[in-house]
């Protein structure tokens, strides 16, 4: 399973504040190149899915937030094919 963040709910949230990548990076307690791979598409080769530094970060930048207002979790393929089979 893996975390994925909900980029546009962050951009919206971000646009409302007026944040640029650098002032909610800072907000974040992160550096704004962490800021940018986590809202690259996975695909990407500079992707980097967020880690329990940058959700806490979001949490803290935005606490009328939860958890699952900007993130959500995805399942393994493997998992997936499985429940197929079965």
């Amino acid at each position: 399973m893996k975390i994925k963040l909900r980029v546009d709910v962050l951009e919206e949230l971000q646009k409302e504040k007026n944040w640029s990548d650098t002032e909610l990076a800072k907000q974040m307690g992160i550096s704004r190149s962490r800021l940018w791979r986590a809202k690259l598409p996975e695909s990407h080769n500079e992707y980097c899915s967020p880690g329990e530094s940058f959700i806490v970060g979001a949490l803290k930048a935005f606490p009328n937030k939860k958890f699952e207002d900007l993130f959500f979790l995805t399942e393994p393929c493997s998992s997936i094919h499985k429940e197929e089979t079965a």
